[in-house]
């Protein structure tokens, strides 16, 4: 593979680039309104399997003897980070996942260092705790990919004024 595609790798429909995929979008305009074009980017199944291998990682069975504040820390750490790298495009269904994933893994932790069932540890997560222990949301958080340019806007080449 020559240097300048390296991190390319074709993927089903888009293209993996720097644990985003891509995909240009058409949508078709609605009655009266002009079809918009723009290139929709999320999570590529790469990163999403890294950040899942991170959070086990973070809830694994050697860190039973750990608080649950200290686990629900550094997942939020390492969720904050993640969520800020991909939160510019059309990512708000992979963090849904995600999010869920780690409400389980933690739920799973709990159950373990309780020496308790599985149900037990969802319903501390879900039902005793307010907030979820202080895990923190991935919901609205996302960007447009250029959050200070119209991206509906059709760029000014020629220099004529904008109709």
């Amino acid at each position: 593979m020559p240097p300048a595609t390296r991190h390319l790798e074709e993927g089903g429909e888009g293209l993996d680039f720097l644990g985003f995929h891509h995909r240009l979008v058409r949508s078709r305009g609605l009655t009266g309104t002009r079809p918009v074009t723009f290139l929709a980017r999320w999570p590529a199944d790469k990163a999403m399997q890294h950040a899942r291998d991170r959070i086990r990682e973070l809830t694994r069975r050697s860190r039973l003897l750990l608080a649950p504040e200290w686990i629900v820390e550094d997942l939020n750490r390492f969720l904050g980070g993640w969520a800020a790298y991909f939160r510019f495009g059309n990512s708000a269904a992979r963090f849904c996942k995600i999010r869920s994933y780690a409400r389980m893994r933690l739920a799973l932790f709990l159950a373990k260092r309780n020496r308790r069932s599985r149900g037990f540890g969802w319903a501390v997560v879900a039902f005793q705790s307010p907030d979820q222990l202080g895990l923190i949301t991935l919901s609205g958080i996302v960007v447009d990919p250029r959050p200070f340019r119209d991206w509906r806007a059709r760029p000014n080449a020629g220099g004529e004024r904008r109709r």
